[in-house]
């Protein structure tokens, strides 16, 4: 450690601890290019619990020539360390991990960089990567379960696309592979070449099927996330055959269409023989709604159709009332010379409901607007559908007044699922007209059929008197911010005078340094004595100073103009303050204050006098308290804490400026924001994922008195499946038991081969039966009913310890548990990271493991990132009224309490029906997602209002007051891919 400790007195000289902290020698200077290199080159540590340490490796590697020793490693501000490491070097090419942990201390935003300091160095400058992660309190999803081609003639080729979807806040690296019987004969231009599916991207992948022999191919194509990681396999599946006539699509699928309008859709008839066939076009035989219709069917001359001749038919779907229409079909005139035999048939279905396509909002109001001065919204183009759309045409039909035009060029945009994009709209009043009316039609394309939707535009031109206003602060001063955090300040407008004020626009000018950013506020009237502000943020990406200008227009004839000169300075100093922006969000009025705390830390070798602590604020409504008398001086290692609070008394935004002072012109600052509201409403959005990927862990109680509770287990696996049959998942289903060691034997052996004490190993461990249940196993329900009889032998039943040992390593990625002597006995190749994760135990005992429950709470919530839409833990336990069920030895209050807060089932295992009970269980485990958490706290939750695709649904759903969440009920949740609007009045 000597090497170590000369390394930290070289790397925290404090030239002056009291005036501005401590700097790196030489961090002033700009170094060459370091022989070595940092991944990820950022850190992403996401939400982590306030008090918990969440920890990612840093992986260094020599890409040089020369070696390069590798000097240490420290964090820019508290809550994110490396720990203390020997000085090493590493060879060229060579690689080493280093741990970098967060613990936050208390709620909100931490962000700065790790310094890597090496012997490569120009100048003494170190090498940074920067992080991000959140204080709170407290993988790739694979959407295609399978890939079908259907029949296919020889030697011609079929596209289908494997969908996949990235629900991290991290790019996801993943490769795909094709193995199999039949891998020859599929193949896709992805296969060997690296694929980056970034944040919340969903990608569709071409995949390949050319026949070259006749009968049935299969394949499967496993996409591949990890080195470390089991493949996720989707099954290929096609049929080749010797047609001389092919037809594309065989089953034509318009989706979901609004009632009333119209889609298209194409079918491809070509003749592949070698002899020329009769054609006479198309027509619909099976219609019962009447929603169905041929829209041309060209008949080329002669009515025949040459070897090697494609026909087009057009075929449209007009829905007269929503909901999903009987299917029909059309039939192709076609046929061989001196044949009656009828034509081939394509089924036709479709869905009749609201649009997919939302455009918001309806009348787009610029209000009242100053002559001579132009002002511009925003029109949201909202693609609701389950694949991307195409924004192909914006066109202004202007009935009078005024001037309304687009303030882009009306160029085509693709529209992913789920996402949306804006169109700004520009109006310049005519003078002395007034009202100025117009309307916008935004037209979107979805395959080969359109949707055009109309928003009403409005305007009022004005005359105001020249604007009297002041700006505050005169000077945006951020101060001293670590590189990497962010603080956010504002420049507001106040109307001085006693008319109101036309406010066009503010915004940062161009060229202001790109470590600046603000939204740009809108046009908008400012009345006498109120004001418009420009939140700015500031988030240093290196030491030094830095600059920029906000700028904005008035109604006055000379200073119309104004504009605020912006400057901070990016720091590595060795005292911080965090967070370093406090953001209380939107608070309601009448509420009772809203409270944050922040901590001021010193990490310098030495001590550090923090002079004064200074509020800059226009307002009362922010305030802070607590902390130590001024000055201060805090030791090394010392730290304090300050209160904030927020108590709004009007509407509108609050922003405050926290700073400490340090002496010799050195001011550290942090940043707090509030938006107070007199009647707040709260809109949540969410898209319905789909649930396709399920792995199943059941923990099965083997006490001696649990022989036909096992029994009514295994015989009702046709039961459990239900909801999975329904809607084709893919699942993987493991049996573990509650023993954790083995028994000592006597009245009752257990098979399998652990004689009960599975330890979290999957049963059997012998391998006596497939220990992983899949779609592709055979006799399923045998091998269920098989699994689950796991014997009645042991005595001590700690069914959490088992399920958190099955998911945790040794067990979690092995193959073989190597802690044994039995072969293959591990866990790997059960859990994936895309799927999601369902936990089921099934005991008539309470649990005795040795942790708390919020133990195993946090740490089954953590293998899903937490996401609870991607975990659910359910229990068929003893209730907590034991009167109900006289056979359970005791209640499963600790199953039941982390039931419930997964929001799982809950059943007695006194169930007089197991095959309901299972079914229960069966919609929780493999059902669309239920339950959505609101981001505030309703006011009145009997004012929620619901809508699903843009239509309200009152019924069967019910708000959860304990995890403040609406559920919809069993059977009733939205569709894969539904978009969900929840609305509510803001509570405190």
């Amino acid at each position: 450690m000597m090497g170590r400790q000369r390394w930290l007195l070289v790397a925290w000289v404090c030239v002056a601890a009291v005036a501005g902290g401590c700097d790196r020698p030489g961090s002033n200077g700009r170094g060459a290019r370091a022989a070595f290199a940092a991944r990820p080159e950022v850190l992403e540590f996401g939400p982590a619990a306030v008090g918990s340490t969440k920890t990612v490796k840093l992986r260094l590697a020599n890409e040089g020539r020369a070696p390069v020793r590798i000097e240490g490693a420290l964090s820019n501000v508290p809550n994110v360390e490396v720990p203390p490491f020997e000085p090493f070097s590493l060879s060229a090419g060579a690689e080493h991990e280093v741990e970098v942990r967060f613990k936050p201390e208390v709620e909100g935003v931490i962000q700065g960089v790790v310094e890597i300091f090496t012997d490569a160095e120009s100048g003494g400058k170190a090498s940074q990567v920067a992080f991000s992660g959140q204080g709170v309190k407290a993988w790739v999803d694979v959407k295609t379960p399978t890939l079908d081609f259907g029949n296919v003639q020889l030697d011609t080729i079929e596209i289908r696309e494997l969908v996949v979807h990235n629900p991290t806040s991290v790019d996801s690296p993943l490769r795909l592979q094709i193995a199999g019987t039949d891998a020859d004969q599929f193949s896709s231009s992805t296969i060997g070449s690296g694929l980056v599916l970034q944040a919340g991207q969903n990608l569709s992948i071409p995949v390949a099927f050319k026949p070259t022999r006749l009968g049935s191919a299969t394949a499967e194509v496993r996409v591949v996330v990890c080195e470390e990681c089991d493949p996720v396999a989707v099954p290929l599946v096609g049929m080749g055959v010797a047609s001389e006539l092919e037809i594309s699509p065989v089953r034509v699928d318009f989706g979901r269409v609004a009632v009333g309008a119209t889609a298209e859709e194409r079918i491809v008839v070509r003749n592949q023989g070698s002899t020329s066939m009769t054609y006479t076009g198309a027509s619909v035989i099976a219609d019962s709604d009447g929603a169905f219709r041929v829209m041309s069917a060209p008949v080329p001359q002669g009515s025949v159709l040459r070897p090697g001749d494609a026909a087009e038919i057009r075929v449209a779907f007009t829905p007269t009332a929503p909901g999903r229409v009987p299917d029909g079909r059309v039939e192709i005139h076609v046929r061989r010379a001196n044949s009656t035999a009828p034509g081939p048939k394509v089924s036709l279905v479709g869905e009749g409901g609201s649009s997919c396509i939302a455009v918001m909002p309806r009348l787009l109001d610029f209000k009242e607007v100053a002559e001579g001065m132009s002002a511009t919204r925003q029109v949201e183009v909202i693609n609701r559908c389950r694949d991307q759309v195409l924004l192909s045409d914006m066109k202004i039909d202007s009935q009078q007044g005024g001037y309304f035009s687009l303030a882009q060029a009306p160029s085509s945009q693709p529209i992913e699922p789920g996402k949306s994009t804006t169109v700004g709209v520009t109006f310049t009043p005519r003078a002395g007209v007034g009202e100025s009316l117009a309307s916008l039609a935004v037209t979107v394309r979805q395959g080969i059929s359109t949707a055009t939707e109309g928003v009403a535009l409005k305007g009022i031109g004005r005359v105001f008197p020249p604007c009297q206003y002041s700006l505050s602060p005169q000077e945006l001063s951020f101060g001293q911010v670590p590189v990497g955090s962010e603080v956010a300040l504002g420049v507001s407008l106040t109307n001085t005078g006693t008319t109101p004020c036309y406010l066009s626009s503010m915004q940062l000018a161009a060229g202001s340094d790109p470590v600046f950013s603000a939204t740009k506020v809108e046009s908008t009237v400012v009345l006498p004595g109120r004001r418009s502000t420009l939140l700015v943020r500031f988030k240093p990406d290196a030491e030094g100073s830095f600059g920029g200008l906000a700028e904005g227009w008035v109604n006055h004839p000379s200073i119309g103009h104004p504009t605020v000169a912006i400057q901070g300075e990016g720091v590595q100093g060795c005292f911080s303050v965090q967070p370093t922006h406090v953001d209380f969000g939107l608070a309601k009025l009448t509420c009772e204050p809203r409270q944050r705390d922040l901590i001021a830390y010193n990490r310098c070798p030495g001590p550090v006098t923090v002079y004064g602590m200074t509020l800059e604020r226009d307002t009362d409504e922010i305030s802070v308290s607590g902390g130590p008398s001024f000055p201060v001086t805090l030791n090394a290692g010392a730290q304090f804490r300050v209160h904030a609070a927020y108590a709004p008394t009007d509407n509108g935004e609050d922003l405050a400026a926290l700073r400490f002072a340090l002496g010799a012109g050195s001011v550290y600052t942090a940043s707090l924001a509030g938006r107070g509201a007199d009647n707040a409403h709260q809109t949540d959005t969410f898209v319905q994922e789909s649930g396709a990927k399920v792995d199943v862990l059941f923990v099965v109680d083997n006490s001696g008195s649990m022989m036909e509770e096992q029994q009514g287990l295994g015989s009702n696996f046709a039961a459990f499946m239900s909801a999975a049959t329904a809607s084709g998942v893919d699942y993987r289903i493991g049996v573990t038991t509650t023993g954790l060691d083995p028994s000592s034997g006597g009245w009752s052996q257990c098979g399998g081969g652990a004689e009960g004490g599975e330890n979290g190993r999957l049963f059997p461990v012998d391998g006596a039966n497939p220990r992983i249940i899949t779609p592709q196993t055979p006799n399923a329900p045998g091998v269920f009913a098989s699994n689950t009889r796991v014997g009645v032998c042991h005595w001590n039943e700690q069914g959490l310890e088992a399920a958190y040992r099955a998911l945790s390593e040794p067990l979690l990625h092995s193959l073989d548990d190597p802690r044994t002597p039995h072969a293959n006995d591990g866990n790997g190749g059960f859990l994936r990271d895309d799927a999601r994760l369902a936990i089921i135990f099934v005991t008539d005992e309470e649990d005795f493991s040795a942790q708390p429950v919020p133990f195993y709470e946090t740490y089954f919530k953590s293998l899903k990132d937490n996401d609870p839409a991607k975990l659910s833990i359910s229990a068929i336990a003893g209730p907590r009224d034991l009167a109900t069920c006289p056979t359970a030895s005791s209640s499963g209050t600790r199953y039941i309490q982390l039931a419930q807060s997964t929001d799982g089932v809950v059943e007695s295992i006194c169930t007089p029906n197991w095959a309901e009970s299972l079914r229960k269980l069966s919609d929780t485990t493999f059902g669309a997602k239920r339950r959505f958490p609101l981001s505030e706290e309703p006011a009145d939750p009997e004012q929620i209002v619901v809508r699903v695709n843009g239509v309200e649904v009152t019924t069967n759903w019910q708000y959860d007051s304990a995890t403040n969440s609406v559920i919809f009920d069993v059977g009733h949740a939205p569709p894969p891919g539904a978009y969900i609007e929840i609305t509510y009045p803001l509570g405190c």
